[in-house]
């Protein structure tokens, strides 16, 4: 894979404005994955300098997900992010659609922008992060408990 140059856009909000169907619905996959991005420090130094106060709400869950990058214009550099974080967008950016459809449905777009879906996206983001994709399964983990507290009592 090419290293990407200063000026790579990496994404944009626009990538997801045909299916989303307004602006503020296409920021979601984005916004989701850049606040995963921050809170797990893979963005580069100076974006975090040029956003210190957008990442204090982020570290606080205060107001919409959706914030940072709507401040920081609806694009993502290479320049945003740290090497490690260049290496996990570029590999994990093509699976966003995906994984986003499968978790939050065909409606994907019409979920709220808050910390509670976002959290539901961040638990498979930090899988891909380890490096441990694992698809999302409607009802997996019920399915998993259940089995779980059949076998118990057996």
């Amino acid at each position: 894979m090419a290293v990407p140059s200063a000026t790579t856009e990496l994404a944009s909000v626009d990538d997801y404005l045909k299916d989303a169907g307004s602006l503020d619905k296409a920021l979601l996959p984005l916004g989701f994955l850049l606040v995963f991005c921050a809170q797990h420090q893979l963005l580069s130094p100076q974006f975090r300098q040029d956003r210190e106060q957008q990442l204090s709400s982020v570290r606080f869950q205060q107001g919409p997900v959706t914030a940072l990058l709507a401040s920081h214009g609806g694009t993502l550099y290479a320049t945003d992010f740290s090497p490690r974080g260049v290496a996990f967008m570029q590999q994990y950016l093509q699976q966003l659609p995906a994984d986003f459809a499968d978790i939050f449905g065909v409606d994907c777009y019409a979920i709220e922008d808050n910390w509670e879906n976002y959290q539901l996206l961040a638990n498979l983001l930090v899988r891909h992060l380890l490096g441990k994709p694992q698809r999302h399964r409607s009802g997996g983990m019920w399915s998993s408990i259940k089995g779980m507290v059949s076998r118990l009592w057996r």
